[in-house]
């Protein structure tokens, strides 16, 4: 198990990602409407959840400071996990780029958002595995579950359905990321009270 400052850690660096990610997603629901509707349901929401995310991480560095060093054995778990990652991430771009060029070589291009959500959504799964984070399963199903709905309803005219891809994956991001915060601040408030308290 990683101290509670690594893990508070990790769940403010990838809360900010999977906000900025959600944005983007979001420009892609939102790309047929005004500025003022990008502002509002994209720029602020995203930048709010960062914000947040990288108040975590500040307070990782708080918690750090309270809590005793890393042993050898929990540094050495925290590079294998950071390399794992590492590795998933790559996977996961490497089929988005495969997937993009098959799918226009066969003249399906119109597909590319839907098989990219697809992708985006079996990562979590892996990740859930390498973080022992329930929540992540939560999100990759949903994730998996709405791009299946999407694509059978609009199978036919998939070329208008980049909005409703967009505004799923935006949405589910957004929502993984206000639990994990929410996790988060009470991790920080359970670690912070037991490293304060008077050792026995």
């Amino acid at each position: 198990m990683l101290r509670a400052a690594d893990r508070l850690k990790g769940m403010g660096i990838g809360s900010l990602f999977l906000a900025l990610f959600g944005g983007l997603w979001m420009v892609a629901a939102l790309n047929t409407l005004s500025w003022v509707w990008l502002v509002a349901c994209d720029f602020v929401p995203a930048s709010l959840l960062a914000v947040r995310a990288i108040s975590m991480i500040v307070s990782s560095h708080e918690l750090a400071a309270l809590e005793p060093e890393p042993s050898p054995s929990e540094q050495q778990r925290a590079r294998r996990m950071g390399r794992r990652f590492g590795l998933v991430v790559a996977v996961e771009f490497g089929l988005i780029a495969l997937a993009a060029n098959l799918l226009a070589a066969r003249g399906q291009a119109a597909w590319t958002l839907a098989a990219i959500a697809f992708i985006v959504g079996v990562h979590f799964i892996p990740l859930a595995r390498i973080y022992r984070f329930r929540l992540y399963y939560w999100t990759g199903a949903v994730e998996l579950a709405l791009c299946a709905l999407i694509s059978a309803l609009m199978r036919q005219r998939i070329q208008m359905a980049d909005p409703l891809f967009g505004l799923a994956m935006g949405v589910s991001l957004w929502v993984t990321v206000v639990f994990v915060l929410a996790q988060g601040g009470r991790l920080f408030a359970i670690a912070r009270a037991e490293a304060a308290a008077p050792k026995s």
